[in-house]
């Protein structure tokens, strides 16, 4: 299955890197499924123990595997995704959550109706349970960002698109990053939630465009609500 290694010139732990990859693809392994040990790594390729660590260091670096002291090493749960692909932590632009809130104008509207198209009974209910983990946070009188984009995650699932799947999970983890700067209301969660309930009603649906007009209103909505509560803090300072 793998050529022999060391014959074309790169250094030999860049060739191992590229065929643990092949291995990944190969074996069609998925986020936390263990890779074969060093050992395994070395006889497979016909290589040394210290060049599988440097290939194995590479992949750490690029977010393909991450090692689990004493238990091995696992693909990771975004593989090839960096913790900040967007470099959104070096835009020193003053109104970053505004840009971010208008790039998920753009986009998820067509996720959601991707959702209505491709999703599941299983996606139906990780998208319903979410809303009734915002509607009990909603009740107790609590503030719960990140269910709130739990729930947009698992739109972004039942889109069953490879690619929205990696890309919606990278904005909603940017927004989460700088949600302390956002001054969300409890009266704003409530809104959200009857919004969020609704977009949920057309998915389960399955009514395409009735998922696509809802998360447009829903996030236009949310754009508006963020406006207005920048407009006040510059107000009050």
């Amino acid at each position: 299955m793998y050529k022999k290694l060391g014959s074309s010139g790169h250094r030999l732990s860049d060739e191992v890197t590229e065929h643990i990859k092949m291995l990944i693809r190969n074996e069609h392994l998925k986020p936390g499924d263990k890779i074969p040990n060093e050992i395994e790594l070395g006889r497979l390729f016909g290589v040394s123990r210290p060049t599988i660590r440097q290939a194995v260091n590479s992949l750490v670096s690029q977010n393909i595997v991450e090692i689990a002291r004493g238990r091995g090493t696992f693909v990771s749960h975004a593989p090839g995704v960096a913790k900040d692909p967007l470099g959104l932590e070096f835009i020193l632009a003053p109104d970053l959550q505004i840009s971010l809130a208008e790039a998920r104008l753009a986009i998820e509207p067509g996720v959601a109706r991707l959702a209505a198209e491709n999703a599941t009974p299983k996606d139906l209910e990780k998208i319903g349970s979410c809303i009734d983990k915002m509607r009990d946070v909603v009740h107790e009188h609590r503030i719960g960002m990140a269910i709130e984009l739990d729930f947009h995650r698992s739109i972004a699932e039942a889109s069953c698109n490879p690619i929205i799947m990696r890309v919606i999970p990278i904005i909603l983890d940017s927004i989460l990053s700088t949600y302390a700067d956002a001054n969300p209301t409890i009266r704003d969660h409530g809104v959200a939630m009857e919004e969020h309930s609704a977009v949920y009603t057309a998915i389960a649906e399955h009514n395409a465009d009735k998922a696509f007009t809802i998360m447009q209103t829903h996030l236009k909505n949310s754009h508006e609500r963020l406006v207005r509560r920048k407009a006040e803090k510059t107000d009050e300072s």
